[in-house]
C-alpha cells in the first residue's frame, strides 16, 4: 500500500464527523430562538400576520436543529439534556405562535412544521 492511500483511508473517518460542534448548533439554534422572537415582538406591534408566519419559520428551525443536535449525543451526556431542554422551550414556544395565529383567523393559521422536532 502506497503512502497516499493510506493517508486516504485514514481521513475518510474523518469525514464522518458531525459537520457542526455542538456549541455551532446550539448558537444556530439559540439565533433562529432570537429571530422568533424579534418576529413575534414586531407582530405585537403591528398585528401583521406575516411577522406570526416568519417567527414560527424560524422557530421551526430552531427546534430541528435542536433535535439533531440531541440526536447526535447518547441520553448520558449533558449534551443531550442542554439540548433537550433548549427545544423543549422552543417548543413550548411554538405553541404560543399557534396559539396567537388561531386567535386571529383560520388563513393565518400556523401549519404543524415543528410537529416531529415537538414529540417528546
Amino acid at each position: 500500500m502506497s503512502y497516499s492511500q493510506n493517508a486516504q483511508q485514514q481521513a475518510a473517518p474523518a469525514q464522518k464527523r458531525p459537520k457542526t460542534t455542538f456549541s455551532q448548533s446550539m448558537n444556530q439554534s439559540i439565533q433562529d430562538l432570537k429571530w422568533s422572537k424579534t418576529y413575534y415582538l414586531s407582530y405585537k406591534k403591528t398585528n401583521e400576520a406575516i411577522y406570526l408566519k416568519l417567527a414560527a419559520t424560524h422557530c421551526a428551525n430552531a427546534i430541528n436543529v435542536l433535535k439533531a443536535t440531541q440526536a447526535s449525543f447518547p441520553n448520558t451526556t449533558r449534551f443531550y439534556y442542554k439540548a433537550k431542554n433548549k427545544r423543549f422551550e422552543a417548543c413550548r414556544f411554538f405553541g404560543d405562535i399557534q396559539e396567537t395565529a388561531l386567535r386571529l383567523a383560520p388563513s393565518n393559521q400556523i401549519k404543524n412544521i415543528a410537529s416531529d422536532g415537538c414529540d417528546f
